[in-house]
């Protein structure tokens, strides 16, 4: 693993004020939901979690990655942070295997070459990598990945499972906590249909009612 070329963009511009799309998005719920506190809650487009689901399941004996593109933002209305995942950038030259997965320097040159060409004004909001047939959680491996190079509190590791169907996001908590063996699911935010399209076996959809004045002004 090198981290002499910054993997993250470091922007410094505000998140962007905007209440929470919940009109639009069918929540997913783990497990261990309530025994996570997460500092950002988690809006995955319909649009990057196929394309997240179709780079994981490419590769079944070893394991991929790459990072979350999107937005960060923060409703003002109920003082909560949020991020929009709206894209993916699968990680090139790494070095893999059927447990592991590592950026090498050429990996993060080439992931900041893409963000800065392909998704102008984004930033990257987390980062993402499979799991086959090994279950939904951080090794040591990918916590050091996390600490090193995701250390921003509203930055996520999303863990994939493609052979079972499973995965989950491991959010910061207060004090830097990084549970490794907890996680939390997401919104789906709908991008390009009405229905769900979400078929992580280990979530369960939560239905919640809105009412019209929390989500006045929401968009997608």
């Amino acid at each position: 693993m090198s981290s002499r070329v910054k993997l993250l963009d470091e922007t410094t511009e505000a998140p962007i004020d905007e209440p929470m799309p919940l009109d639009c998005s069918l929540k997913w719920i783990s497990s261990s939901e309530d025994k996570v506190n997460a500092l950002v809650d988690i809006f995955f487009t319909q649009t990057a979690y196929t394309k997240c689901v179709e780079h994981t399941a490419s590769h079944l004996d070893n394991e991929v990655g790459g990072v979350l593109v999107g937005e960060l933002r923060v409703d003002s209305q109920r003082n909560r942070s949020y991020i929009v995942i709206q894209d993916i950038i699968p990680a090139l030259f790494t070095a893999a295997s059927g447990t592991h997965v590592t950026f090498t320097h050429d990996t993060l040159v080439d992931l900041n070459k893409h963000l800065e060409n392909d998704h102008p004004g984004k930033r990257i909001v987390g980062w993402y990598h499979s799991h086959p047939r090994l279950g939904v959680f951080l090794s040591g491996h990918d916590v050091w990945i996390q600490k090193h190079l995701f250390s921003d509190s509203t930055q996520v590791a999303l863990v994939v499972d493609p052979e079972y169907d499973q995965a989950g996001f491991f959010c910061w908590q207060d004090d830097q906590v990084l549970d490794p063996a907890r996680y939390v699911g997401f919104y789906e935010l709908s991008d390009f249909g009405d229905e769900s399209i979400v078929e992580w076996n280990n979530l369960s959809p939560l239905v919640e009612e809105f009412s019209a004045q929390d989500n006045e002004g929401g968009e997608k």
